[in-house]
């Protein structure tokens, strides 16, 4: 199935209504399966930015989603997800479309965790404490001191969380509607407002998001969608009407976000990339361990996954062996049309994402590496940006395709002569945002697992639990997503105070939960 009309957009969501874009500029939006048109959006200009970023502004300094609680916000998000889920047959084959991952993946994930996400942050939005009263006498913790007017001993403050402000959210394009609901739910929770800027290849989907806010009736200026290039990106992330960035994508450009934002003392959420590793020890079992091995790295969206287990550590006893038996693993997956019901790879992205893919395998025949299996585009496919699943096999943690973020069908198997060494070699990276341990021996798996520098890991498996802080660490990011914590994320902490001796206002405790800590009474 394939579109039957290309999809033009003319016009940004802003201020709760379509705006025709101020620029002429526009990205064509191309099928990676078909390398046809199938649409077109607009590209902002600094002016469609400083309108998207002043309704956001207005919404927040004088609308009424601040004001609101948490719970009256979470009836908004949960009529977000009711919306999605209403149109979630159109917008898995539109983003199967657009992003060239299997339409399965697309119904199962695509789709579903946008759902999810908006619906797991208006739960979150039911319960979400904002206040609390802290009345504490820390006398007994001062030694001998008798403290006075210039260290107080004793304090009674109410503690309020308040929302950070105007966020601008850049999802990346490998999941990007997911990503609304990772981003934009908890943003919305907190009770900030949010300047979306879409991913260039594949924004179609995104601005049906616009077309349920309207649906919904959503107060202007709280959610604004646009598209641009990167001089009108920097200049939203650097708009003196933003408060916050929240950014996923590559290091690269994380680390420019970050400078941006460190020069402005403005607070950022990033999640950049990963070059995870998945250990395999002696006692696991081979045919337990392959189907994990595959779908983790090459299996899913083509390999384009920030959380791809792409350096595949085996022992170097068992090298030889689990090399033939991936090899004719990752050669028996289908490569095909996305839409077709049997096909486990679909094509990258865009051509430059085959491009980049293509010169990290070269690279590796050049630095004394096999190609074990793949390593080329598929010879019976002359339309569509294809690329063979790859195993890269004599291979060592010092070789470019086992150090750098690739985003594509390619993983690197490196021998570990036992577990420490293994766990030296994951932790031999500058990144860290995932991995993964297999072993007959579960317990000890957590074990490992404690001793891997990452921000996520997984026991005999590769999963994502969408109810817990998803992150990285060192290069990997900064903050955290999903679970309570994403919502934290966007508040700020506020600490109301009076004379120790008086008591706090009736009207200002009253069902106010208190604190706990020393000295807390």
């Amino acid at each position: 199935m394939a579109l039957t009309d290309p999809i033009d957009h003319k016009a940004f969501f802003i201020n709760g209504a379509w705006r025709t874009a101020d620029s002429t500029d526009h990205f064509d939006i191309i099928s990676p399966r078909s390398e046809q048109r199938i649409g077109r959006v607009p590209a902002a200009s600094k002016e469609d930015i400083d309108s998207a970023v002043a309704a956001a502004r207005h919404a927040f300094d004088a609308g009424e989603w601040p004001r609101l609680t948490p719970s009256e916000r979470a009836d908004y998000v949960s009529r977000l997800a009711d919306g999605i889920e209403r149109r979630r047959a159109e917008l898995a084959e539109l983003i199967t479309e657009e992003l060239g991952c299997t339409l399965f993946l697309s119904q199962v994930y695509q789709t579903v965790s946008p759902v999810m996400s908006f619906n797991y942050a208006a739960e979150i939005g039911r319960s979400l404490r904002t206040a609390e009263v802290r009345v504490s006498d820390l006398s007994s913790l001062a030694g001998k001191s008798a403290g006075g007017s210039i260290i107080p001993m004793a304090g009674s403050s109410l503690v309020v969380k308040e929302p950070v402000g105007v966020v601008a959210a850049f999802p990346a394009y490998n999941f990007a509607l997911p990503a609304i609901g990772q981003k934009v739910g908890p943003v919305l929770i907190a009770g900030c407002t949010v300047v979306v800027k879409v991913t260039e290849p594949n924004p179609l989907a995104t601005f049906v998001v616009g077309e349920i806010c309207e649906e919904i009736g959503l107060p202007p200026g709280v959610l604004n969608i646009v598209a641009a290039r990167a001089p009108e990106s920097e200049y939203l992330v650097r708009h003196p009407g933003v408060d916050m960035v929240s950014f996923t994508g590559s290091v690269e450009v994380g680390a420019r976000i970050a400078a941006a934002c460190g020069e402005l003392i403005r607070p950022c959420v990033l999640e950049l990339g990963g070059k995870s590793a998945a250990i395999v020890l002696e006692d696991a079992k081979t045919e337990d361990v392959l189907p994990a091995l595959i779908g983790a790295s090459v299996g899913t969206n083509s390999g384009q996954s920030c959380v791809a287990q792409t350096r595949l550590l085996v022992p170097e006893s068992q090298y030889r062996a689990y090399a033939e038996a991936l090899a004719d693993g990752f050669a028996s997956l289908k490569i095909g049309d996305p839409m077709e019901a049997d096909t486990a790879v679909g094509p990258l992205i865009t051509a430059r994402q085959r491009a980049r893919t293509e010169y990290y395998v070269d690279t590796a025949r050049k630095e004394g590496a096999t190609i074990a299996a793949g390593g080329r585009r598929p010879p019976t496919m002359d339309r569509g940006w294809y690329y063979e699943p790859t195993l890269v096999t004599d291979a060592h943690n010092d070789m470019k395709v086992a150090r750098e973020e690739i985003f594509g069908p390619v993983a690197a198997l490196i021998p570990h002569r036992g577990e420490d060494d293994a766990i030296r070699i994951a932790n031999d990276s500058e990144l860290g945002l995932a991995g993964s341990v297999f072993t007959a021996d579960t317990a000890h798996g957590f074990e490992v697992a404690r001793r891997v520098r990452t921000g996520t890991f997984s026991v005999n498996t590769f999963a994502a639990d969408l109810g817990s802080p998803f992150g990285g660490f060192k290069k990997s990011g900064l903050g955290r997503e999903h679970g309570p914590d994403a919502v934290q994320e966007f508040l700020l902490t506020k600490t109301i105070s009076i004379d120790p001796g008086l008591e706090l206002p009736e009207s200002v405790t009253k069902g106010v939960p208190h604190g706990t800590g020393p000295g807390t009474r």
